[in-house]
Formats: structure tokens, sequence, C-alpha cells
């Protein structure tokens, strides 16, 4: 075998900021490719922190490419973030109760760009946000 191996999440010995977060995203609504990184100081494991509003009932994915090289700080913001611009306020009334839960909108109703793609051999640098869709 030629490279490192894909598997270990810390490909470079002695230096845990880059992880290799295929091995460590949980969540089945993100698809990470092979030797695609995360470079953080902090907590290189934890990139799911990035992935702001990804809620199961809206049903979008984060899919990122082989070969993905991703900096500290970068954030995606998933379809759960948009709120519904048809009516007469964008405010979310429904999620705060006392009543206004009975006027919730049907989720058709609020706007959505669908999957967030990223290719294969994409550089995304420190702290750039990435929009849904």
């Amino acid at each position: 075998m030629h490279g490192p191996d894909p598997r270990n999440p810390h490909p470079m010995a002695g230096f845990p900021q880059v992880c290799f977060i295929r091995n460590t995203v949980s969540n089945p609504q993100i698809e990470i490719g092979e030797y695609t990184y995360y470079d953080d100081p902090e907590d290189s494991e934890n990139f799911e922190r990035n992935v702001l509003y990804l809620y199961p009932f809206i049903g979008d994915r984060l899919v990122i490419g082989r070969f993905c090289a991703i900096a500290r700080g970068v954030k995606f913001i998933m379809n759960g973030a948009n709120h519904k611009l048809s009516g007469f306020s964008t405010y979310p009334f429904q999620i705060f109760g006392g009543g206004w839960e009975r006027h919730m909108p049907e989720l058709s109703e609020f706007p959505n760009k669908g999957d967030t793609l990223i290719g294969n051999d994409v550089w995304i640098g420190y702290e750039a946000l990435i929009m849904p869709g």
C-alpha cells in the first residue's frame, strides 16, 4: 500500500490536529470521502460541530468528496436554518409554543436548496461559510 491508511483518524504521527474525518463522523446525513481531512488544533475529531441546522426531519445531506482539505472554523449551514418567506413575517412564531404552534407551516413551505455537495479535491479555507445547496 502506498500512502497513509485511510482508516487511521490521525495519519500524521505526533500531529493530532489533522484528522481523516470519515473515521469520526457518525451522523448518517453526513458522508465523507476517503482521505478528506479536517485541520483543527482544538478538536479535529469533532468535525460535526461545524455542520449547523442539520435536522433529520428535513432529510438533507452534506456530502464531501475524497481528498478534500478543510481548515479550522469552516461552517456548513444546512436547510434547517431557513425561515418561511411567504407569510406575513419570517419570524418562527410556532417554535415558541403558547398556542402559536397550532399554526405550524408545512415542511414544504420552507425554502429547501437540496443537499450540500462538495466535490473531490476541494480546499475549503479558514472560517469559510458554506450555505445550503
